[in-house]
């Protein structure tokens, strides 16, 4: 499945995003492919952060997999379920809360999409990670469900 494929079966992501986006303290959100290329991203983000972060996730995903696959020794085509990262106080600040929680979830298997979310230390993980779950599987079915391309009518 090409990134323009992605793009045109996606076509509107506030479908995808706006229930993620919607939950207080969620600082971006994207739909990413599995090779870095913007597909949705939630209004309230810059350009050059949507595409620092989504050149970023393709590598966290690839670094993620290799790791995991070689920790558990498990089978390389073994796919991920979510990638967390979480940063810790920032040393600038007089604040002792976390910056927050980044979170990269797969849209269903062989679609090559990402649902990427950033949110902050008082946003409830388990909301996040829920909402994600629903809404990548939601994606995932669509995406899975549309034709990957229209030749046209048959002769």
């Amino acid at each position: 499945m090409s990134t323009s494929t992605l793009a045109r079966q996606v076509n509107d992501p506030s479908w995808v995003l706006d229930p993620i986006t919607e939950i207080s303290g969620v600082r971006l959100a994207l739909i990413i492919s599995a090779d870095g290329i913007r597909v949705g991203k939630y209004e309230n983000v810059d350009e050059a952060t949507v595409e620092t972060v989504s050149a970023a996730v393709s590598a966290l995903q690839g670094a993620g997999r290799a790791s995991a696959v070689s920790a558990f020794g498990a089978n390389p085509k073994t796919p991920i379920s979510t990638i967390t990262v979480e940063l810790g106080t920032d040393p600038n600040s007089g604040d002792r809360k976390s910056v927050g929680t980044f979170m990269v979830m797969p849209a269903g298997a062989n679609t090559n999409a990402y649902i990427a979310v950033a949110f902050g230390p008082d946003t409830p993980m388990g909301i996040i990670a829920q909402t994600m779950a629903k809404q990548a599987k939601n994606l995932g079915e669509r995406l899975m469900a549309v034709s990957a391309r229209d030749d046209g009518p048959v002769s």
